[in-house]
């Protein structure tokens, strides 16, 4: 399968705040569902952070489950502006060029599919800056996850979402494809990788500790 660029329908700039709100809502049912959110906890769990940024971390909702359970100290990072009932402090910036605050560790849940490679290795290298820890959570381009996205998955979310949950998976990377890009953005650093894949190809984690 081809790697698919095209842009998703949440990306639109243009969508009304009602609508942004309730698909972003949707989303956070669907990665819990999925066991991503379960996953991300874990991997926090196994550390010792106090604190969090979360690239890309739409209305926040992550970040406040993440508060909740593991009491740590929260922020997300998104290009667009944080609602006015935010639970989480939220900063408004381009997590790949900007300038990003401290933090234990970093997160970039289903993010990186959005980015070219070279936006890629400019984000790990941008957060290196700024974080001792990277955990990137992200989707596999395979026809596995994309089948069962499509029979088990898409009929129970609203439209927006059914249809970015499909280009999201022909957006996102292989494995191989991943753990180069990995490579080459921190080739000399010495830092620790460790990438995981989920069975059924449901999800893909790195972790990058410097």
């Amino acid at each position: 399968m081809h790697r698919r660029d095209a842009v998703e329908l949440l990306d639109d700039p243009s969508l009304p705040q009602a609508v942004v709100a309730e698909a972003y809502r949707d989303l956070a049912r669907t990665h819990r569902w999925l066991g991503n959110t379960g996953a991300i906890l874990r991997c926090l769990k196994s550390g010792s952070a106090r604190s969090v940024l979360d690239l890309g971390c739409g209305q926040g909702a992550l970040l406040e489950e993440i508060h909740e359970k593991l009491g740590l100290r929260v922020t997300g990072f998104d290009l667009r502006p944080a609602p006015e009932s935010s639970p989480v402090p939220i900063l408004k910036g381009n997590a790949v060029t900007d300038p990003l605050p401290n933090a234990d560790v970093t997160l970039a849940v289903c993010m990186v599919h959005h980015l070219s490679e070279a936006e890629i290795v400019a984000l790990i290298r941008n957060v290196s800056r700024a974080s001792r820890r990277l955990i990137i959570l992200d989707l596999v381009r395979h026809w596995l996850p994309l089948s069962l996205f499509r029979i088990f998955v898409a009929p129970f979310l609203r439209r927006i979402n059914a249809l970015d949950g499909v280009t999201s998976v022909r957006r996102a990377f292989t494995p191989a494809e991943l753990s180069r890009i990995v490579d080459t953005a921190v080739e000399g650093t010495g830092a620790r990788v460790r990438h995981t894949v989920a069975p059924f190809y449901i999800r893909q984690i790195v972790d990058i500790s410097w």
